[in-house]
């Protein structure tokens, strides 16, 4: 497994986990101290460093737990379909991370907008 790959896996195991304990602490640790978290079909961001990334999670903390359907992995790369726990046959969006090293350099969270999003 790539490094890529295991820091994704890594990430979606402590978000789900930070949802159940309300504190998105570890989740912020899991990034370089200059990384990036982008977002794609929200009008949310970008957030540049830890700081930046600890107050987004504060400010619009994640509620729903996601399951990964597909994970694809190049070099320092990984890209993910995603799902939400509680909707898995049902495609929410995707996930492209990079790493230097284990931590995350850059997240970019596409999210799929439904009909009935707000």
């Amino acid at each position: 497994m790539s490094i890529s790959r295991e820091t994704l896996q890594r990430y979606l195991d402590v978000h789900n986990a930070a949802i159940d304990a309300g504190d998105f602490a570890a989740l912020v640790q899991l990034f370089a101290p200059d990384g990036e978290l982008h977002f794609v079909g929200i009008d949310f961001g970008p957030f540049a460093g830890r700081d930046a990334i600890a107050a987004a999670f504060r400010e619009r903390p994640p509620i729903n737990k996601l399951a990964l359907t597909s994970v694809t992995a190049d070099g320092n790369k990984a890209t993910a379909v995603y799902a939400t726990a509680e909707n898995p046959g049902e495609r929410a969006g995707t996930l492209v991370l990079t790493t230097d090293d284990e931590l995350i350099r850059r997240l970019t969270i596409s999210v799929i907008k439904r009909p009935t999003d707000g």
